[in-house]
């Protein structure tokens, strides 16, 4: 997604992503993978557990999930991964083209 982020900004919008570690691994993982888009830290799970994204396998963990939210916070798109295929960042693209 990173190689995106200008498109999805120039489209007015914005990307983000939602990591369980604390600030400090977060920060360093963001640094270490060079990542352009803020990615928040949820250690006490509330937004994993208020999308519903928590894996049922080892709680305490998210599944790989995706959500197109309006800017009011309303859902109009999401993917929830499984283990074995993730959804692709070309189908992203298109259902964020669809909003506009």
């Amino acid at each position: 997604m990173q190689d995106n982020y200008n498109r999805i900004k120039s489209d007015n919008a914005e990307l983000f992503a939602i990591s369980i570690e604390n600030v400090q691994n977060t920060r360093i993982i963001t640094n270490r993978e060079k990542l352009e888009f803020p990615v928040l830290s949820d250690v006490d799970l509330e937004a994993i557990l208020s999308y519903n994204v928590e894996d049922q396998e080892f709680p305490g963990i998210a599944r790989a999930a995706t959500f197109l939210l309006e800017s009011d916070g309303t859902i109009v798109w999401k993917s929830l991964d499984t283990d074995v295929q993730r959804v692709s960042t070309a189908q992203i693209m298109r259902e964020l083209g669809k909003l506009w």
